[in-house]
């Protein structure tokens, strides 16, 4: 089993962080336009004349990069009528039109249940996209346009229902230019963490904040700390929703040291109430050193940031110098996931826009606006990258291999996920003991690995 992670959300990143270099863009491979005729070599079987809706999520990437795509789209087929929806509320917005069978022809899907989905067919098999021509590279498949891992990621059960857009990596982000000034060095284990934490409020600027509304922001680092304590092992178990996998003290352990960022005062006053856009405010502010979440944060900040903010990513703190997991070790790849409906009006014409979104130059224009990587080889050829950008490469650099995609249950089990975020927000409101929170975790893994009525997959 093989699917891909959220901004998640998980390759490797080298080739497309590799020096940039202008490349003309060439011209464009047409699609076809015959509504009976079987699927071309050179893109989808498109009706040119039926509308087209595809559903953006407005949220870290915003809308601007969308224009491109759907221009070259309406350039193509100028008798359809090609309509923008955009919305962060997926589960509220969409579900009914799926429920009613008339869903968008094509969604930036940030929200929707993307196994559920593939389990009832509710979203097309894709796998043909990659045998087209490039919309841009003559000669070339989509397929062989794409980095390494991206043709594989996306898939339930070996079909590909999900198209990553991004290529992306997690962790924890400061401003170079505030540690520096206090000549902090970042910590490789909990222990020294803590300590610099301790150091740090001493100032009065807060040690840490978080984007407290959606504590899944959270949990991911602290994850990511027990894993480097128990090694890969653990994060099978967890995925696979072995019994008592919630309850190894790698876990439990994790959940004690995060736990301490509330008990001992080191998160800027009233995190756990706060938004992902107050609490990156905040923290662009200099109001907290250290903020978790993903490489879209730079686009997210837009002109909040200050110009000499400095910002920086580096890996999430591991445990102790026994840790199985170098400090190294990364979430990171392919991400995102645009799906096609099976029920949509214009299927077709979804396909052939998400085949136009592949292109160079709309992967391009994507980095260009949302100062973010895509799948695309090449996409940030002539593009400067920013510091954000940079310190991401080097954090992809360092890990080498030591990268893998996000916790697969956050991908398989949405109500796992949902739950996992209530235990996360109990457990910082300090609701909750860490092995308290283990437990709660346990009984909701054990429920979702009891009810027949959730597909199961394994890693």
């Amino acid at each position: 089993m093989s699917t891909a992670g959220k901004v998640d959300r998980r390759t490797l990143l080298r080739v497309a962080l590799a020096a940039p270099a202008v490349a003309a863009l060439a011209s464009c491979a047409k699609p076809v336009a015959d509504k009976s005729a079987p699927a071309a070599s050179t893109g989808a079987s498109v009706d040119g004349s039926k509308p087209l809706e595809f559903f953006n999520f407005d949220g870290g990437y915003g809308k601007e990069w969308t224009t491109m795509p759907l221009d070259l789209y309406r350039k193509e087929f100028p008798q359809a009528e090609v309509k923008l929806t955009s919305g962060q509320q997926l589960q509220q917005q969409l579900q009914p039109r799926f429920i009613q069978g008339n869903p968008p022809d094509l969604i930036e899907n940030v929200g929707l249940d993307g196994a559920t989905l593939a389990s009832k067919k509710q979203v097309m098999d894709i796998g043909a996209l990659l045998e087209m021509d490039a919309y841009d590279e003559p000669g070339k498949k989509v397929k062989d346009t794409l980095l390494p891992g991206v043709a594989e990621a996306g898939r339930y059960d070996g079909v590909k229902y999900e198209m990553p857009y991004v290529f992306g990596v997690g962790g924890i982000w400061y401003s170079r230019p505030l540690m520096d000034k206090h000549g902090w060095t970042y910590p490789k284990h909990w222990d020294e963490m803590l300590a610099l934490c301790e150091e740090i409020k001493k100032t009065g600027i807060a040690p840490w904040t978080y984007q407290g509304k959606f504590p899944g922001y959270l949990t991911n680092p602290m994850l990511m700390t027990a894993y480097k304590a128990a090694g890969p092992d653990l994060k099978k178990k967890v995925d696979n929703l072995e019994p008592n996998a919630w309850r190894d003290p790698a876990l439990i352990q994790a959940a004690e040291g995060y736990q301490e960022l509330a008990a001992k005062g080191y998160l800027l006053e009233g995190s756990q109430a706060l938004s992902h856009t107050q609490s990156q405010t905040y923290w662009a502010q200099g109001k907290a050193v250290f903020i978790p979440c993903g490489g879209w944060l730079e686009n997210e900040l837009g002109a909040i940031a200050p110009k000499d903010l400095g910002m920086t990513m580096v890996p999430v703190p591991g445990w102790s110098k026994d840790d199985k997991a170098p400090f190294e070790t990364v979430t990171g790849g392919p991400g995102g996931a645009l799906i096609v409906p099976a029920k949509a009006k214009n299927p077709q014409g979804g396909l052939e826009l998400l085949r136009i979104i592949l292109s160079k130059q709309c992967m391009k224009n994507f980095t260009q606006v949302t100062k973010s990587l895509t799948v695309v080889q090449g996409a940030s050829d002539g593009v400067e990258l920013s510091s954000a950008n940079k310190s991401m490469q080097d954090v992809i650099t360092a890990a080498g291999t030591n990268m893998f995609a996000d916790w697969s249950f956050r991908l398989w089990y949405k109500k796992l996920l949902d739950n996992s975020d209530k235990a996360m927000a109990a457990l910082m409101n300090r609701e909750v003991t860490p092995d308290e929170w283990s437990k709660q975790m346990q009984k909701y893994a054990d429920e979702t690995a009891k009810d027949s009525s959730i597909k199961k997959f394994h890693v």
